[in-house]
């Protein structure tokens, strides 16, 4: 049996500019009145005054609540309990974990969601997809929502207070869409498949083109023509890739391998996607492009500020032994992760070794 065609391509509205925010209640009036706000503490430093006199403008009412700091099911239980169930929409403002926070809290409620984004960290803005943590900040899972959020209100002037890592680290989750969906994608002639690897190339040749030039602008605090430009590849086409070509899509090792390192106490300081640009360090080894492939891979991640190498990733701290990276391994392996999707069976031992060229390469780069 043939199973539905579902393409989720992104936001019922996009809005990127400066000032953007101030419409944020103009948009959620369709929906009702009532709006719970869901984000955190530096979230809402950074954008309460242009989020509040965006709502205030259309005479609604709201209330604030702020996660703990992960997207769990025991931090979203808590939302719930603290907000009760009479609202008309959802307003997630913060970066990936909070909007991820706030798809579930929309879901768990039936009302639409609108996100806000504090941070061009990744494309947890425009996507249905929320990646859910244990307590202890290792991956648990990622869940594909019914629908991706109903608006999105991009705001250079809240994005502009941003450190300059959040926005490397949205580009490197984005450098790794064309490699991953070419991976998922494989020989799929589908033309869904087809379309959602076209978007991550152009995604990918947005950041390899203007990504060197928006991260200093972004190291400066300005946003320039290219920020802007790869802040729409980071948050629009990187989420339409996985919305428009679906699960082949989405990810494979590079992201596997991230959800490993969260094991490990080491990596916790690193960003999503800093460990992603990582693991596609490990995914070029595990696909057989060499020491050449390597090399290549990793001067594009130097010109963006991105790790080409573990202390890079960790601060200078070691590789872990063997049987610390078997951990990692067995981790990014789980049946329900992406590495199911590599065009080979790959085992522990094929991972373990993968991370040991990745550094002696990088040793001798």
């Amino acid at each position: 049996m043939e199973r539905d065609t579902v393409v989720q391509a992104g936001p019922g509205r996009y809005l990127h500019g400066a000032g953007t925010a101030g419409r944020l209640g103009e948009l959620l009036r369709p929906y009702g009145t009532r709006w719970l706000v869901v984000t955190g503490r530096r979230s809402w430093d950074a954008a309460r005054e242009a989020v509040e006199a965006g709502l205030r403008a259309s005479g609604g009412q709201w209330a604030v609540v702020r996660y703990g700091g992960e997207c769990s099911e025991e931090a979203a239980l808590r939302v719930l309990d603290e907000a009760g169930p009479a609202w008309d929409a959802v307003v997630g403002v913060g970066g990936g974990k909070v909007l991820d926070l706030s798809k579930v809290v929309a879901r768990a409620l039936r009302v639409p969601l609108a996100t806000v984004p504090t941070l061009a960290s990744n494309c947890a803005a425009t996507t249905p997809v929320a990646v859910v943590y244990g307590p202890d900040g290792a991956f648990k899972t990622s869940r594909v929502l019914e629908a991706p959020p109903a608006v999105t209100v991009v705001d250079d002037a809240i994005l502009a207070r941003a450190p300059w890592r959040y926005f490397v680290s949205g580009i490197g989750d984005t450098l790794a869409k064309p490699y991953e969906a070419a991976v998922g994608a494989g020989a799929n002639l589908d033309v869904l498949a087809r379309a959602g690897l076209a978007l991550a190339e152009l995604a990918g040749a947005v950041i390899t083109a203007k990504g060197p030039a928006a991260v200093e602008q972004a190291v400066r605090g300005e946003v320039g023509p290219e920020a802007r430009e790869v802040t729409d590849a980071v948050l629009l086409l990187g989420g339409m890739v996985g919305g428009v070509g679906g699960d082949a899509c989405r990810a494979a090792a590079a992201h596997a391998v991230h959800n490993g390192l969260t094991l490990l106490a080491e990596t916790h300081a690193a960003l999503h996607g800093e460990k992603v640009a990582y693991g596609l360090l490990v995914q070029e080894v595990l696909l057989g492009h060499g020491a050449d492939g390597v090399r290549r891979l990793a001067a594009v991640l130097r010109t963006l500020r991105l790790p080409d190498r573990w202390q890079a990733l960790t601060g200078g701290r070691p590789l872990p032994d063997r049987r610390v990276l078997a951990e990692v391994a067995r981790k990014s392996l789980a049946p329900d992760d992406t590495m199911h999707r590599m065009p080979r069976v790959i085992t522990v031992e094929d991972v373990v070794e993968a991370f040991l060229e990745v550094e002696r390469v990088a040793g001798g780069a």
